[in-house]
C-alpha cells in the first residue's frame, strides 16, 4: 500500500508563513471559562466527496513540509539548521527557502477515537489518558484542537477550541450511546470515512500545523472511501497522521502504518511496555522538535503528483517526513 499511495502537500507563501510565526509568537491570550460544551453533532454522513483543497497564496507559492529527525536511538533531534537538510522533488535538489522549528507555528489537532465494538474495553483508559494529552500537546496560546469519535458514524464531541477544559469535559461523551444523533449508521467502522471528513471539514482551512492523532484498531468496514483515499483527504489538507493501534490483535496494524508513513506521522501500539499515556508524551515531543521546511516548487502545473525526498547530511540521522504531493487543482 504504502508505495502505491497518493501524498499530497499545502502549497502556502514564505512571507506568510513567517508572518504566522511572527505573529502566534507574540500573542498573548486570557484564560476564559470553559463554554458550554454542545451536544455531539454528526460531521457528515461519511461520503467522500472530492473538493478542492483550500490553498494560501499571495505570491511565490511555496511547498511546506514537516518533518522530524531521528537519531539511531530513535530521539527527536533538535538544533538543526536548513544546511543539514537535503531535499529533492522527483529526484531533483531542490533549494530550501523557508526553514523553522515546527513549534514557532500554531498547531491545530485532532483526537479521533475509534468507539466501535472492538474498542469498548479500551475506552476508560482512553479517556483518563486523554486528560493529559491536551494540555502536552496545545502549548501556545493559539493552538486549537478537536474531539472526534467514529464507529458506524462520525461525530464531532467537542468543536475545534482552543479551550482545553472544554476538549476533557468532551470525553466523557466517549463512553455514551450517540445511536439518536446524525445520520442513521450504516454498520461497521468508518476510519477511512472518518479521516476524509475531518480533514476538509474541520482542519483543512487552519493556518500553521495540522495533525490527527487516530485510536483504533485499523480496521475498517462501512467507509465509502479507501485508504488511499483518506491518505489524499490528509495530504491535500497538509496534515501527518499519528496513529495508535490498540487491539488484542485484531483489526488491521498494516493499514496503520501506512497511514502514517504516507503523511509523515508515527505509527504506535499500546502494550505491557508502552502505556497510551506515554505513546501521549512521545508524540508530544515530535510536535514540539518538528521542522518545517519550504520551497518553491519548479512545476506547478494543477493536480500533478510529485516525490518528495528529505534526507539529513548526518547518515546516521533520520527523517520523518511526506514522500510527495499533489499541485493544487
Amino acid at each position: 500500500m504504502a508505495g502505491n499511495a497518493v501524498r499530497i502537500v499545502r502549497q502556502v507563501t514564505l512571507p506568510l508563513l513567517a508572518l504566522i510565526a511572527a505573529l502566534s509568537a507574540g500573542a498573548q491570550t486570557a484564560a476564559t471559562p470553559a463554554p458550554a460544551q454542545p451536544a455531539p453533532a454528526a460531521i457528515s454522513a461519511g461520503t467522500a466527496a472530492d473538493a478542492p483543497a483550500p490553498t494560501i497564496e499571495v505570491a511565490a507559492r511555496l511547498v511546506a513540509v514537516s518533518a522530524v529527525v531521528r537519531d539511531k536511538a530513535g530521539k527527536p533531534v533538535s538544533g538543526l539548521t536548513r544546511d543539514d537538510f537535503v531535499l529533492k522533488q522527483d529526484g531533483k535538489q531542490q533549494v530550501i527557502t523557508y526553514f523553522s522549528q515546527g513549534s514557532e507555528l500554531p498547531l491545530t489537532l485532532a483526537l479521533m477515537v475509534d468507539t466501535s465494538g472492538s474498542q469498548h474495553a479500551y475506552i476508560q483508559d482512553e479517556i483518563a489518558a486523554g486528560h493529559a494529552f491536551f494540555p502536552s500537546m496545545m502549548t501556545r496560546p493559539d493552538d486549537r484542537a478537536v474531539l472526534v469519535q467514529f464507529d458506524d458514524r462520525v461525530l464531532q464531541l467537542a468543536t475545534l477550541t482552543g479551550n482545553e477544559t472544554t476538549l476533557e469535559h468532551a470525553l466523557a461523551y466517549l463512553s455514551q450511546s450517540h445511536a439518536d444523533i446524525g445520520f442513521a449508521g450504516r454498520g461497521g467502522t468508518l476510519l477511512f470515512d472518518a479521516i476524509g471528513d475531518v480533514s476538509r471539514l474541520e482542519l483543512g482551512n487552519q493556518m500553521g500545523r495540522r495533525a490527527m492523532v487516530i485510536l483504533t484498531d485499523g480496521g475498517d468496514n462501512g467507509s465509502r472511501s479507501s485508504a488511499k483515499q483518506a491518505i489524499e483527504a490528509a495530504q491535500r489538507a497538509d496534515i501527518v497522521i499519528y496513529t495508535i493501534y490498540y487491539s488484542n490483535g485484531g483489526g488491521d496494524e498494516d493499514v496503520l502504518r501506512d497511514l502514517s508513513k504516507a503523511t509523515g506521522g508515527r505509527e504506535f501500539a499500546v502494550g505491557p511496555k508502552m502505556t497510551l499515556a506515554a505513546i501521549y508524551a512521545q508524540i508530544a515531543d515530535d510536535m514540539r522538535l518538528e521542522y518545517e521546511i519550504g520551497y518553491a516548487p519548479p512545476d506547478t502545473r494543477p493536480n500533478k503528483y510529485h516525490k518528495i525526498a528529505v534526507k539529513a547530511k548526518d547518515k546516521a540521522l533520520a527523517v520523518e517526513a511526506r514522500e510527495g504531493y499533489f499541485t493544487p487543482q
